[in-house]
């Protein structure tokens, strides 16, 4: 029967120890703990309790080898009675021991005696060894720094002494040992010698720092991972936690213990609470299973409301036996507000498909309709549900091509955009009902995906295009009619023309030449061109030299003064001379200089036409006023705030006239590019603004800002519409704005740069809008242009503009100006100095 007394530690019995030492090869060969626990499978403080109690009832011997290490060996029984029989034990076990280097030292430290141990770690036989220094096995720094000598006389002195270091073998190579030097002294006191043991400590060394570097990368990823971490005991107490936890809880480690997991209440997805038994920490207790993604909802310290999702698992103790839970908590929050807005946004999609004033179907994966809104249900005359379900006469509706070819069902656009997983645009096709007029429709079709690239649906857009192509046609006979008109009256007209040979001399010229210069047959042929035309050299002497050094036609326009005339030139080389073809363009010219005073009075229109219309907005208004004036007693409070609304809201209307009337001008009212001096310009707008930065305590910063190329009264504006919306959207705070330039290329890229409110990543266009807010007039005001009218300014300068930013996290709008060329900096307008 196994020998299982209260004394023996639980998962190993002595007659397992016992069973284990009969079954060595030799009764004397020693035996670590570590070694019983791995034979045994058990822990191995309980197989070092056991040897150590087997060893106090004299079934087994004992030997510390180190400070951290000692090893049993069963004693042989058939050796004689005695101290003499003890030392033949001891002296077999000593040559026996493989796992460590023991041997004797004289007392001068020279080798004395060898065993097996010494010959498998050290490399050496006992022959050429004993006899040596000890000092051989040291490496030459040690021995250098006299660290053998000084180890010796340490257990001299102080009858032993530890140390570990690397040691050399004998093949050179070197390994990590741990060495315990014992002095050993006769009767009397006087040194014999020393024992000294070596345990070759390489790979647990390794192994410790291993374990080092796994535990620290454990803790770093402890540390920084972005979710909270917990231990727990099974009393619900918490034991440990990450940072990311405690600042959660707004703790620290040593306040720890005063959390458990009864005092957290927590919430199900409807708000009701969790019973504390429907905990996931009481669950993985009470079921050993781990839990995971478990969303529920709890409160926190400011008040609101937080969603939580919590993976829990049972961790083992030391025994094998579950005794703690590890739990991780991610706040999912933004998810779930996320969800929540992507179902709203869903919903408002459906509703503008809906609503929208052109025809839209959506179809399914399988190709069948979901969705038909009311301008399709229109253009089709059938009901939505008609639509969906295919009318009873569906085989009687026939779809054709822009060329009259009848469409199969798998060819129209939406079939195909479901088919290919590609966009289908700009496609016409004809509808022929089976009763009424045949329509044309220009269609879109776009596939939309779901995250793993899977086509969900087909959204089509339909416009109908029936009375616009009956326009066309009527457009395109009337243009054919034009340009047959036009074919007769240029082939009775010729241009002028004239040749000249590789000397410049006239050889050939048509009648309509001579009537253009003016000037007789008989006065240019054979006659140097720069001779009898003086005008000639400064007007087009360069262009027909490049014609000829080139070999290239060149085409050019120049206006002759000696006869007040715009000549239109077509210059073709040959290695004989030129051909110049060449029309009076005066009207032409006289046209375009038509047009420009045309453009002039179109704006100086738009100007009356905002006067105008600003006229009305201003008299309604003032009759507001002078009724909320002259009947004010007679008013309710209703009344007082409809006055109120009717009047901000004339107002916001003349405003947008004059932004919409500003926005229109850019490219016609802008002034010549110049050189300009941003620093300048700033400082104007900072004057500009002396007021609003004052009342907001704005802290505004720039860098040396360069100088550009461009109109400085549009670019003092852009500036000036970008540091007040800084200051307008900079939240509670005071604003902190930063403006910076930086060269790329040929360019400078501007930015200003704040700390307010910022901007949802997904307005970030929308914002360059004309008359696009994303926020209510009550909030921040404005007219909804400033923005739009930048990026005009700014592309009228051949740059971008952009923004960056994130709701909370400020903005910084950059925008691109051409940089000034070398040659034009000693030209920079000294006005903005």
């Amino acid at each position: 029967m196994l020998d299982t007394m209260s004394g023996s530690p639980p998962g190993v019995t002595r007659d397992d120890v016992r069973n284990l030492f009969a079954r060595v090869d030799h009764p004397c060969t020693p035996i670590t703990a570590a070694e019983v626990a791995t034979d045994l499978d058990c822990q191995r403080h309980a197989a070092r309790a056991t040897l150590t109690e087997l060893a106090e009832r004299g079934e087994l011997r004992s030997k510390r080898i180190d400070e951290a290490s000692r090893v049993w060996w069963s004693p042989d029984e058939s050796a004689a009675i005695g101290p003499r029989s003890d030392r033949s034990e001891f002296a077999a076990f000593v040559d026996a021991v493989e796992d460590y280097a023991i041997f004797m030292l004289k007392a001068d430290g020279t080798i004395s005696s060898w065993n097996a141990g010494a010959e498998r770690i050290k490399g050496y036989e006992e022959s050429e060894i004993v006899g040596e220094r000890f000092s051989t096995f040291y490496t030459a720094e040690d021995i250098d720094e006299g660290v053998p000598e000084r180890n010796l006389e340490t257990a001299a002195t102080e009858g032993r002494v530890e140390d570990e270091g690397w040691r050399v073998r004998k093949d050179g190579s070197r390994f990590w040992a741990s060495v315990t030097i014992t002095a050993i002294r006769n009767e009397d006191g006087t040194l014999q010698g020393f024992t000294k043991v070596t345990r070759d400590m390489t790979e647990r060394r390794e192994y410790e720092q291993q374990l080092r570097r796994e535990r620290d990368l454990t803790e770093r990823i402890l540390e920084t991972v972005p979710v909270s971490i917990y231990t727990i005991d099974f009393d619900g107490e918490f034991i440990g936690a990450n940072q990311r936890a405690l600042e959660r809880i707004d703790s620290d480690e040593s306040e720890l213990t005063e959390y458990s997991v009864d005092s957290w209440d927590i919430y199900d997805s409807e708000g009701e609470p969790i019973p504390l038994d429907e905990y996931p920490w009481t669950r993985v207790v009470e079921t050993g299973d781990p839990i995971y993604n478990y969303e529920c909802q709890t409160d926190v310290p400011n008040g609101r409301r937080r969603w939580l999702s919590i993976n829990a698992a049972p961790v083992e103790g030391e025994r094998g036996v579950a005794d703690r839970v590890v739990s991780s908590i991610d706040d999912i929050t933004d998810q779930k507000e996320r969800e929540q807005q992507l179902r709203r946004e869903y919903k408002q999609t459906e509703k503008l498909l809906r609503t929208a004033p052109i025809a839209i179907a959506v179809q399914d994966a399988e190709g069948n309709t979901v969705l038909a809104n009311g301008r399709a249900q229109e253009a089709l005359g059938l009901s939505e549900q008609e639509i969906i379900e295919n009318p009873d006469n569906a085989d009687e509706w026939e779809i054709y091509d822009a060329d009259g070819d009848v469409v199969a069902p798998t060819e129209t656009p939406s079939a195909r955009a479901l088919a290919t997983g590609e966009s289908v645009l700009h496609e016409e096709i004809i509808i022929d009902p089976p009763s009424g007029e045949r329509m044309r429709f220009r269609l879109n079709a776009v596939p939309l995906f779901d995250t793993d690239g899977t086509i969900e649906r087909v959204i089509t857009t339909g416009e109908d295009i029936t009375e616009l192509k009956k326009r066309e046609r009527q457009l395109e006979q009337r243009k054919t009619e034009l340009e047959t008109e036009l074919s007769e009256i240029l082939d009775r007209i010729s241009d002028a023309f004239y040749a000249l040979d590789d000397e410049w001399r006239f050889t050939h010229l048509n009648g309509q030449a001579v009537e253009l210069l003016q000037r007789s047959r008989e006065e240019l042929l054979d006659r140097v061109i720069w001779e009898v035309l003086p005008e000639a050299p400064n007007v087009y002497r360069d262009k027909f030299e490049t014609a000829m050094d080139t070999q290239e036609t060149v085409t050019f326009e120049r206006y002759v003064a000696e006869i007040d005339t715009w000549l239109e030139f077509n210059v073709y080389p040959s290695e004989t001379g030129l051909s110049i073809y060449f029309r009076d363009v005066t009207e032409r010219k006289a046209y375009q200089q038509k047009l420009e005073e045309s453009n002039e009075r179109l704006e100086q229109f738009a100007y009356a036409a905002s006067h105008d219309l600003q006229e009305p907005l201003r008299m309604v208004t003032s009759y507001l006023q002078l009724l909320e004036q002259r009947y004010s007693d007679a008013l309710d409070d209703d009344a007082r705030e409809f006055i109120e609304f009717a009047v901000d809201g004339a107002e916001r209307m003349r405003e947008m006239i004059d932004a919409l009337l500003e926005y229109s001008r850019v490219e016609t009212q802008g002034d010549p590019f110049q050189p300009i001096d941003l620093d300048a310009v700033l400082s104007d707008v900072r004057a500009d603004l002396r007021l609003q930065i004052e009342e907001s305590d704005a802290d505004i910063t720039a860098e040396s800002l360069p100088r550009v190329e461009g109109d400085r009264s549009q670019l003092r504006q852009v500036l000036q519409n970008l540091l007040d919306n800084a200051i307008e959207y900079s939240g509670d705070e005071p604003p902190r704005i930063r403006i910076a330039a930086e060269r790329s290329g040929a360019m400078w890229d501007v930015s200003v740069r704040d700390e307010g409110i910022g901007i949802d990543p997904d307005d970030t266009d929308r914002i360059f809008e004309v008359f696009q807010r994303l926020h209510s007039r009550e909030d921040h005001s404005g007219t909804g242009i400033g923005l739009a009218l930048c990026r005009r300014i700014v592309e009228r300068h051949g740059g971008e503009i952009r923004v960056e930013s994130s709701p909370g996290g400020g903005s910084t709008f950059s925008f691109t100006i051409p940089a000034v060329e070398e040659a034009d900096r000693e030209g920079i307008d000294t006005a903005a100095r």
